[in-house]
């Protein structure tokens, strides 16, 4: 009796390892794509995404960083026909695919970063994020990803600095409206091609964060960072409408937590991100500016008036992110 029930035992244990190792084999493979390198914040929190989704599931996470995959534009088109999983762009981009995220472009929506990540965190947020399913893709999180403000080799401290400067910006409408309402000319390239525009001055300038302009190594070729601030526009996670709809309610509820969660974890990596790349942007040769920021404020109030004109879908959602302030 004492050897079957050895002998049951040891058998129970090895079903129990060869259906976890079958598990782990047959583990449905999900590719979620980036263009930013390694080092940055936002590779980090989704990378960590990554992990905890395959942790918590029987999906497992593959990350293809550093424009592995193709740029921002061409991940986000994967996505929506359903070739690739995941990906981060930003939230300039989503607006030219998605409706309501256009709204996230517009220049000093918000008073603070703090303020940002209150609203984009809450019921607004979540309805933004969800209203693009029709197109595609859902949003499963707005990552922060602090403020951009103007870099060049020509000191820009007001918005008459701008003035005949051809600027790099995303390709959307009102960043585009944004730049003519400051004096500058706005030059849509891709996020990947920005460093050799800059080299060849193709463009003077171009607008970003701080841990953008330090780890894609733009301070090499434009010494001059303004802290103008003029938009917090969030990077989006987001996951095509097509396979999430072959994941299973417990999958897409795992998936869905952990994406809230990693709003710490991307909180925590960008601002030690910062502090690190602001030392190495004063060695480097690179200077930190000062902006005039009530001027550049009241220089883009025709970017409302025109956003508002020719959107008028969307100025109840303008107006409800203005009365959550």
């Amino acid at each position: 009796m004492k050897i079957l029930k050895q002998f049951t035992l040891g058998a129970a244990t090895l079903a129990i390892a060869l259906s976890a190792t079958t598990m782990n084999v047959s583990a449905k493979t999900l590719k979620l794509a980036h263009a930013m390198p390694l080092e940055h914040p936002v590779s980090k929190s989704l990378a960590w995404f990554a992990d905890e989704v395959t942790k918590r599931s029987n999906l497992r996470v593959k990350v293809y960083p550093n424009l592995t995959l193709g740029k921002e534009e061409a991940t986000l088109q994967m996505v929506q026909n359903g070739t690739l999983a995941f990906t981060k762009v930003g939230g300039g981009l989503t607006a030219t695919f998605s409706n309501q995220y256009k709204v996230l472009s517009l220049p000093y929506l918000y008073k603070t970063v703090e303020e940002s990540k209150r609203i984009l965190s809450g019921p607004i947020g979540d309805g933004i994020l969800e209203s693009s399913e029709k197109d595609g893709f859902i949003g499963l999180a707005f990552l922060s990803s602090g403020s951009r403000s103007f870099y060049s080799n020509t000191k820009i401290e007001k918005p008459a600095d701008l003035k005949g400067l051809k600027i790099r910006v995303q390709n959307s409408p009102i960043d585009i409206d944004t730049m003519k309402a400051l004096g500058a000319s706005p030059v849509p390239i891709s996020s990947g091609e920005v460093y050799s525009a800059l080299q060849q001055g193709v463009v003077d300038g171009a607008e970003n964060d701080i841990p953008t302009y330090f780890s894609t190594r733009h301070n090499e070729v434009a010494k001059y960072y303004s802290s103008d601030k003029h938009t917090s526009i969030p990077n989006v996670l987001a996951v095509s409408t097509d396979i999430w709809k072959t994941l299973s309610p417990e999958n897409q509820k795992i998936i869905k937590e952990v994406a809230k969660e990693s709003l710490a974890v991307q909180d925590k990596f960008w601002d030690e991100y910062v502090d690190m790349a602001k030392v190495k942007l004063v060695e480097s040769g690179a200077e930190i500016l000062t902006a005039d920021i009530p001027a550049f404020q009241k220089s883009v109030q025709p970017v409302y008036e025109k956003f508002k004109k020719d959107n008028p879908s969307l100025v109840s959602l303008l107006e409800t992110i203005q009365n959550a302030k």
